[in-house]
């Protein structure tokens, strides 16, 4: 990831998945209109507020408290940064969910329709903001 060149035009959105062909997949949606950083490495997601200064994080991630606490000290670190969350939703997971949601923008349950996190990141990230 070093080294990334980055359109300073355009915001960057920095997006975390265990998953190389989903993030490949994000990647090749918005690259059109953001810089898109992509990691399957979960402890890179302090470098989205640090080297890539992004303006918007996507985290692909099953919910646990390990991942709440960073969700925690992301939003300490860069209390405006949006951040959205993707997972297959669980009964199991509701409790996490509401601790997520604290620190989170918006949530979306996987499978889910890109047009709609389209429109959400476009309402996150407006043109005039910067």
């Amino acid at each position: 990831m070093r080294g990334t060149v980055v359109d300073g035009a355009k915001k960057t959105i920095f997006i975390y998945s265990p998953d190389l062909n989903f993030c490949f997949s994000l990647s090749m949606l918005f690259q059109d209109r953001y810089n898109v950083v992509t990691t399957t490495n979960p402890g890179m997601l302090e470098s989205s507020v640090g080297e890539y200064s992004a303006d918007l994080v996507i985290i692909d991630a099953i919910p646990s408290d390990a991942l709440v606490h960073r969700l925690e000290e992301l939003k300490a670190r860069q209390k405006a940064l949006p951040i959205i969350m993707l997972y297959v939703f669980s009964p199991k997971t509701m409790v996490l969910e509401g601790a997520m949601r604290r620190h989170v923008d918006a949530v979306f349950y996987k499978p889910f329709e890109t047009d709609a996190m389209s429109k959400r990141i476009s309402e996150l990230l407006p043109p005039g903001r910067g």
